[in-house]
């Protein structure tokens, strides 16, 4: 790869990095927060919970400018709302969780609040990170996967494989803890087949560039959380939520 290139992929990768680890935070950080409550019954990771959505946008943003995606109206249009999408859905999850919290399950309205935060609210949050990855899968520009694999060093390479492992294992724990794996499981087989068919034929890499860094970390981390849901439902005979799960070995 020339200079130029390299510099700009390993500037991917580190974006594609830094993206996961701030997910990592997002996604685990209000679970290990205590339940206090602080402000008229929210707990300290209600709190927390309200402010990181903001911190997965800006994630969500700034990778989204590496991988060009804002470079023309239709683009802008669906990645703007697919990230409403992911707003308005966290929103309901924290609103039907926080009241949940403060009510416990015999309150008149459980059922209701269990729908909003369990079925609700998780839909729409995971659906938005589907069509989020399939903007990235089918539109996405950057240095190509293979001329950057060609020449990475190998512990580049090992970190964008890990990631990759990490962000698909995360989801398919968040399909499982919100209820959503009759949504996320065929829509990541799908997204993994429709990544990597462009690896898979013979010949592509030899037609321009080849398939984009982005397209093969979001087609492998959605083929992680494929796998992960099937052997998960294998083994348990289901799908259990991790908290009951966890709860029953206790």
């Amino acid at each position: 790869m020339m200079v130029d290139s390299a510099a700009r992929a390993h500037g991917i990768v580190r974006a594609i990095a830094a993206f996961v680890a701030g997910y990592v935070a997002v996604d685990l950080l209000p679970v290990v927060l205590p339940g206090t409550p602080v402000l008229k019954g929210l707990r300290v990771r209600d709190l927390a919970d309200l402010a990181l959505i903001f911190v997965l946008v800006a994630l969500y943003v700034q990778l989204g400018l590496r991988a060009r995606l804002w470079r023309s109206a239709p683009l802008r249009a669906a990645y703007a709302a697919a990230l409403a999408l992911m707003v308005q859905g966290h929103s309901i999850h924290l609103a039907g969780d926080a009241i949940a919290g403060a009510s416990g399950p015999g309150a008149p309205a459980w059922l209701l609040i269990d729908f909003l935060d369990e079925h609700w609210g998780h839909t729409e949050l995971h659906l938005s990170f589907i069509i989020l990855a399939a903007l990235f899968i089918g539109w996405a520009r950057s240095v190509g996967f293979s001329s950057w694999a060609s020449a990475a060093p190998r512990v580049e390479r090992f970190a964008l494989a890990f990631v990759s492992l990490a962000y698909g294992v995360l989801l398919a724990g968040d399909a499982i803890e919100g209820q959503t794996v009759l949504l996320m499981f065929p829509c990541a087989i799908a997204l993994c087949l429709w990544g990597a068919w462009p690896f898979l034929r013979r010949g592509s890499a030899k037609a321009g560039p080849g398939p984009s860094l982005f397209r093969a970390f979001f087609a492998a981390s959605f083929g992680v959380t494929a796998a992960s849901i099937l052997i998960y439902g294998l083994v348990n005979g289901g799908f259990p939520e991790l908290s009951a799960l966890a709860l029953a070995v206790r």
